[in-house]
């Protein structure tokens, strides 16, 4: 197994809300615990631009390979944002990808 370190960028799509920042500011602490309180990823982070409602999910995962590692990524972001309150079922409709990067992690980063 490797350790990887995968970047998941992503926009909430928050609706017709009065004030769609409010929406994704009330999110992103429940989206953040949740993100924190996952036990097979590792060195995870979540920021968040309210001016566009991007989020950006850093998080550290081990896998065989690449394509592992950002299954694994999107896994515990789906999760995170199911234990929210927000995403799943459709969650993809909710959250449009906007960018991933997945890469070795190097030595004593993580």
């Amino acid at each position: 197994m490797t350790n990887y370190l995968v970047r998941l960028e992503c926009v909430a799509q928050l609706g017709a809300a009065d004030d769609p920042r409010a929406a994704l500011s009330a999110d992103f602490d429940a989206i953040a615990e949740a993100l924190f309180d996952l036990d097979d990823v590792h060195d995870q982070d979540l920021t968040a631009d309210l001016s566009t409602g991007t989020l950006t999910f850093s998080i550290g995962v081990d896998a065989d390979d690449e394509p592992g590692a950002l299954d694994r990524a999107l896994g515990a972001v789906r999760t995170a944002l199911h234990v929210a309150g927000r995403g799943t079922p459709g969650w993809e409709q909710h959250y449009r990808m906007l960018r991933q990067e997945v890469g070795e992690a190097p030595l004593g980063a993580l």
